[in-house]
């Protein structure tokens, strides 16, 4: 909910600082870069020096860039510094999914990463509306009132956290309570402290996790139209900023609404079932699009992939923390952020030079092409990946000693 900033620095860098709207996009960009340096190294480092520790350095870090942020003018230094708040911003991330998979039961876990991505969803529909308040007052106020937020968070943090070794947890069998060890000490439970190098080879050697992270890198490219490359296409048409927004508050009251509804649907499905139906709905909704020419048309294609979305964002962070071995959790969630945070940069690249060439109908042609490719392929790989989970998980049975056998 405290995270709006990012959404109204644009309109703060032309507004109130009165910055060239064309040097405004290369500023704003610098925050995305750094983000995905946060996201590729603080998975990695939570494997080695604990969950807690990337989340305090993330927040109190990013709280002070923003604080910096705010003084500043200049856009070189600007950019600068949001290069430095992306990567302070993004290193929780990896290391709060990865948290995730460390204190829930596999057969939880997809129930958990469902409702952190509805809390998610909930904290950016009300945070822009915070935001819109403050900046009437001033625009200062929302780089201190976010700066408080999270410092905030992280006493909450401090307070409440506790830290475990992953490769001391027992990782239950369905229907056993899980015992826990009584010291979070890894020299205590006879762990050797992770090596950072081993993760790493582990990643990049590892073909089902990176066929699954390539196509949704691919989902992701085309998800992202929704905010670059939509908005532009219906301008194109007549339809103006205040019928776009209707769509975005369409996609955000759908998601809070159904998310927490649909977790017993996707807990009978099956996490591949449940990925490929959402993906499936997708193509339907961007198809819609292909041919719409009115806000009517929009608005049934995103009832349609926000559906889809329902299906995609929590299950593929769930088979991602299901793939990971216990020792390199952070580490598979960074290198799975990495690729979002670059879809995020390159979406709006992508899908304005389709439309400035070609025009709006032809960009969701190649995302509805794309979004058919994905799903195939999802498809096809289905089995090394469920494979690869199945091995992970007797894997985890089999090296944890405080598993009930």
């Amino acid at each position: 909910m405290g995270r709006f900033v990012t959404s109204f620095l644009s309109i703060y860098l032309v507004s109130a600082l009165h910055i060239d709207e064309g040097v405004v996009g290369a500023v704003v960009a610098m925050y995305g870069f750094g983000s995905i340096i946060g996201c590729l190294f603080g998975g990695t480092l939570s494997d080695r020096f604990g969950r807690q520790s990337m989340i305090i350095i993330g927040e109190i870090g990013a709280a002070i860039a923003l604080l910096v942020v705010s003084a500043l003018a200049d856009p070189i230094a600007l950019g600068a510094t949001l290069f430095v708040y992306g990567a302070f911003a993004s290193l929780p991330s990896p290391a709060i999914a990865a948290y995730i998979a460390d204190v829930v039961p596999v057969e939880h876990q997809q129930r958990a990463y469902v409702l952190q991505s509805w809390a998610i969803n909930f904290g950016y529909a009300i945070g822009p509306i915070i935001a819109n308040q403050l900046v009437k007052v001033s625009y200062s106020l929302m780089f201190y009132v976010e700066a408080a937020v999270m410092i905030a968070v992280t006493i909450l943090l401090v307070g409440f956290f506790r830290e475990v070794r992953h490769l001391g947890i027992a990782v239950p069998r369905p229907g056993v309570a899980s015992a826990r060890p009584e010291s979070p000490d890894s020299s205590e439970s006879g762990v050797a402290p992770t090596s950072l190098r081993d993760n790493w080879h582990r990643v990049l050697t590892d073909w089902p996790f990176l066929a699954f992270s390539v196509l949704m890198f691919g989902y992701y490219l085309v998800y992202f139209q929704s905010t670059s490359g939509l908005p532009i296409a219906m301008t194109n048409l007549g339809m103006g900023l205040g019928e776009y927004s209707v769509l975005l508050t369409i996609n955000g009251f759908m998601l809070c609404a159904l998310q927490i509804p649909a977790m017993k649907l996707f807990a009978r499905m099956g996490n591949s079932r449940v990925l490929v139906a959402g993906l499936a709905v997708t193509i339907i909704g961007y198809a819609v699009q292909i041919v719409a020419g009115s806000w009517g048309g929009f608005a049934l294609a995103v009832v349609l992939w926000t559906l889809g979305e329902l299906g995609t964002f929590p299950i593929a962070t769930t088979i991602v923390a299901a793939m990971a071995p216990a020792s390199a959790r952070g580490t598979y969630q960074g290198v799975y952020n990495v690729l979002w945070s670059l879809s995020i940069a390159l979406a709006p690249l992508i899908g304005g030079g389709v439309i400035s060439r070609f025009g709006g109908r032809t960009l969701w042609i190649v995302c509805t092409i794309a979004l058919i490719a994905v799903t195939a392929g999802m498809s096809a790989t289905k089995g090394s990946r469920d494979r690869a989970m199945s091995r992970n998980l007797a894997d985890l049975l089999d090296n944890t000693p405080y598993a009930v056998r």
